[in-house]
């Protein structure tokens, strides 16, 4: 995903099967850092405790960040927001073990 243009791909081979799609990443103090990580697991209906809010479709890379549904328009802490077709896209997609490159 390329933070600065708030867009996400996935891509297979070098070859892009989605995308992009529009998203949201963290604010100010919670940003969502640029890395090369790996998918750990995902849940289609999370409930994050540490916000108390709903993550629909969460495939979580990162520690604690997933991408998950959520408003497009706002900034996070430091979760990827996407609209409903991309959550769904992303979770169907992505597997544990899987490559996530977030790039500034």
């Amino acid at each position: 995903m390329r933070l600065s243009t708030n867009e996400a791909w996935l891509v297979d081979n070098g070859r892009v099967v989605f995308g992009p799609t529009p998203i949201s990443h963290g604010m100010a103090g919670f940003e969502t850092p640029p890395a090369v990580t790996r998918i750990s697991f995902k849940r289609e209906f999370h409930w994050s405790t540490m916000h108390d809010a709903p993550m629909r479709w969460a495939t979580f890379f990162n520690g604690d960040m997933a991408f998950h549904v959520g408003p497009v328009t706002s900034k996070s802490h430091g979760c990827v927001r996407m609209t409903e077709d991309g959550a769904h896209r992303f979770f169907d997609y992505l597997n544990p073990g899987d490559i996530t490159q977030v790039i500034p």
